[in-house]
C-alpha cells in the first residue's frame, strides 16, 4: 500500500490509502492521472488571443502533471467543430478542451437545432481568463463620456451607430444589454472582427465600437480611442481612471469574453480534480499571469460552485436575449 494526495475537490491535503495497480485497468488509470499525452482540443485555429491562452495553459498542464498535453486547433461554426469533437470524444480525461465563450455557451444556443450538442454535454473543469470589455469613442468625438454617449442617444433616437466584431460576440451581446436597459434602438453594425470596425470608427463611420479591450488599448494608449467604460466586474490596471458598466448604473451590461478548460460530461472525477489542481497552480504561477496580463486578459480563480454559477449567468444571458429576438443566427 502507498499513501498518495487527495485529489477530491475540497480534500486538500487529505490522503488515503492505494493498493499497487495491477495491469492498466480504469482504476490505475484514473488513480494515475495522466498516464499518457492528453489531447487539448482548442475550436479556433492557430493565432490570436484564444490560441495563445490555450497553448500557455497548455503548457502548464504538462509542466504540473507530468504529461504532454497536445494542442490541436478545430475551428469553424464559431467554435462547435471543435467543441463537438471534444463532447463525442471517449470521457476518460484524455480529450480536454480550453475554449471561449462562443462554442461553451453562446454559439450552440445561436445554431438551435442544428447544434449537435449543449453545455450539458460538457463537464466544467476551470474557469482560466477573462477578457475586459471596452466601449470606445474616436478620441476627437464629442462623446467623452457615458452619460454623452446616453445623451446623445435619447436625443437622437435610432441614430446612434454601434460596431461591434461580430454576431454573439461579447460586443454585441453588450450592446444589445444596452439598448435593453436604456430602453433605446442604436444602428447596430457587424464586422468580421474589431479591426475593421475600430478602422470604421477611426474613419468617422461609426459613433462607437464594443469590443475587448486587447483589440483597442494600444489605439487608446496612442490617443486615437477614447474609452467611455469598461466591462468588468472591477476597474482594470490597463485603464484605472475608467469606470465600470456597474458604476455607471448599468450593471446589466456584464458579458465579458472567457476562456475555460472543459471535459466531456463523464469525464472521471479525479481526473477533474487533477485539471483543477493544476490550473489553480498556472494561474498562481507569475510568469502565467504576466503572459495573460501582457496580452490583455484577467487571471480568474473560481471555486467548482462559483464556475457553474458563472457558465448559468452567461448562458442564460444568450438565452434571453435570443427568445427576445434582439440576437439571433447570422
Amino acid at each position: 500500500m502507498r499513501l498518495v494526495p487527495g485529489l477530491y475537490p475540497g480534500r486538500t491535503g487529505a490522503y488515503r490509502r492505494v493498493a499497487p495497480a495491477r495491469g492498466k485497468g480504469r482504476r490505475a488509470q484514473q488513480s494515475d492521472y495522466p498516464t499518457r499525452p492528453v489531447r487539448v482540443i482548442v475550436p479556433f485555429v492557430a493565432s490570436g488571443n484564444a490560441d495563445s491562452t490555450a497553448r500557455i495553459f497548455a503548457e502548464a498542464y504538462g509542466k504540473q502533471l507530468g504529461q504532454s498535453f497536445i494542442v490541436e486547433n478545430k475551428g469553424g461554426a464559431g467554435g462547435m467543430i471543435g467543441a463537438t469533437q471534444m463532447v463525442r470524444a471517449a470521457p476518460d480525461g484524455y480529450t480536454i478542451m480550453i475554449g471561449t465563450t462562443a462554442p461553451i455557451v453562446a454559439s450552440w444556443q445561436l445554431a438551435a437545432k442544428a447544434a449537435s450538442y449543449s453545455l450539458k454535454d460538457m463537464k466544467p473543469v476551470a474557469l482560466l481568463t477573462q477578457v475586459p470589455g471596452v466601449i470606445v469613442t474616436k478620441a476627437d468625438s464629442p462623446l467623452k463620456s457615458y452619460a454623452d454617449l446616453v445623451a446623445y442617444a435619447k436625443a437622437h433616437p435610432g441614430a446612434l451607430k454601434f460596431g461591434q466584431p461580430g454576431n454573439g460576440t461579447a460586443g454585441h451581446v453588450n450592446i444589445l444589454q444596452m439598448q435593453k436597459a436604456l430602453s433605446q434602438q442604436f444602428v447596430i453594425a457587424a464586422y468580421r472582427g474589431a479591426g475593421p470596425a475600430v478602422q470604421d470608427l477611426l474613419g468617422g463611420q461609426l459613433d462607437a465600437v464594443a469590443t475587448d479591450l486587447p483589440s483597442a488599448l494600444q489605439l487608446i494608449k496612442a490617443g486615437q480611442l477614447h474609452a467611455l467604460s469598461v466591462v468588468f466586474p472591477h476597474r482594470i490596471a490597463y485603464l484605472p481612471d475608467v469606470p465600470t458598466m456597474a458604476e455607471l448604473k448599468q450593471p446589466e451590461v456584464d458579458i465579458a469574453p472567457f476562456t475555460a478548460t472543459m471535459a466531456p460530461k463523464d469525464a472521471p472525477p479525479e481526473a477533474v480534480a487533477r485539471l483543477v489542481a493544476a490550473s489553480n497552480a498556472a494561474l498562481d504561477d507569475p510568469a502565467v499571469r504576466k503572459y495573460i496580463e501582457d496580452i490583455g486578459g484577467v487571471p480568474v480563480k473560481m471555486s467548482g460552485a462559483e464556475f457553474d454559477k458563472f457558465l448559468d449567468r452567461q448562458v442564460e444571458t444568450y438565452r434571453a436575449l435570443i427568445a427576445s429576438g434582439l440576437l439571433t443566427a447570422e
